[in-house]
């Protein structure tokens, strides 16, 4: 006889581990019968096989490995596709960039560089494709600052908002940097790492805040945009908030880059404390 419960936890459970359902009936009533063993746990992996593996041939779809697929597919998470399409067009950006030199020195009086057609060649991410991402960060942000959309929190209240936020989307600038090619930087967000901003930067005359190069005389990195990777180290960024209640009025903030050096998921439940800033720089 089998006390077998309508346990359906267990049963559902029991169902992603295990694709016979006759094994799913056994386990349960092996683990409620009043005869045999009485089991005070459950197995939800099935480490137990009835049959070795036959290794066929690779043409044959009968030997296919299932198992094997499920866990290369379950070892692409998010972070990792980020990582790889970041690494992957950062190096196309130095194999157009090559190019763009290579053309400036032996064709200087010939045609001009095919830019757009090498953009797309290379897929270049484009600054102007995340204007809705930095759309939606300004909502958010102004979720977090303002009080019913109208009212400005107080400093107080402010601060420590700002420091456990999440930057992805925000269009920053870079105002100061040991590394003083970068400073004047402007780009949107894409990845808030540990230790890093990747962003998205427009190209030619709006590739920095500040540019006092004139038309046509930009830099091929410059020509190129596409992503930069500012390190948070020795670095000041600043970014606007656009007041809900007057959309032409906008509140700036400034963040000290090496105080940030915490991914965006830890600085949400850590407190920030009140330190010497005689090493930003």
């Amino acid at each position: 006889m089998s006390l077998t419960p309508n346990n359906e936890v267990e049963r559902h459970l029991l169902s992603r581990c295990y694709d016979s359902n006759s094994k799913i009936v056994e386990l349960l009533e092996t683990r409620y019968s009043q005869h045999g063993d009485q089991k005070s746990t459950i197995l939800f992996k099935n480490i137990t096989t009835t049959e070795p593996k036959k290794r066929g041939s690779l043409l044959s779809q009968s030997t296919y490995d299932t198992d094997s697929a499920i866990t290369e597919e379950r070892k692409r998470t998010t972070r990792l596709e980020v990582r790889n399409y970041i690494s992957s067009t950062l190096t196309n950006q130095r194999k157009l960039i090559k190019k763009i030199q290579l053309h400036n020195r032996t064709k200087s009086t010939g045609p001009p560089f095919p830019l757009d057609k090498f953009l797309h060649k290379y897929a270049i991410p484009q600054f102007e494709d995340f204007a809705t991402m930095n759309e939606l960060w300004q909502k958010y942000m102004q979720d977090l600052l303002f009080q019913n959309g109208e009212r400005l929190l107080s400093l107080a209240s402010i601060l420590p908002r700002l420091a456990s936020a999440d930057f992805n989307g925000c269009l920053l600038t870079v105002l100061q940097s040991r590394n003083t090619s970068v400073v004047g930087t402007r780009g949107i967000v894409i990845w808030d790492s540990q230790h890093s901003f990747t962003m998205v930067v427009p190209r030619g005359e709006d590739s920095k805040e500040w540019n006092e190069t004139g038309e046509g005389a930009f830099s091929p990195s410059e020509m190129v945009g596409g992503l930069r990777v500012i390190p948070k180290k020795h670095t000041m960024f600043g970014f606007e908030v656009i007041d809900p209640s007057d959309e032409e009025n906008c509140i700036g903030f400034t963040i000290v880059g090496s105080r940030f050096e915490i991914r965006s998921v830890d600085r949400a439940g850590k407190k920030f404390k009140n330190h010497a800033i005689d090493d930003i720089l």
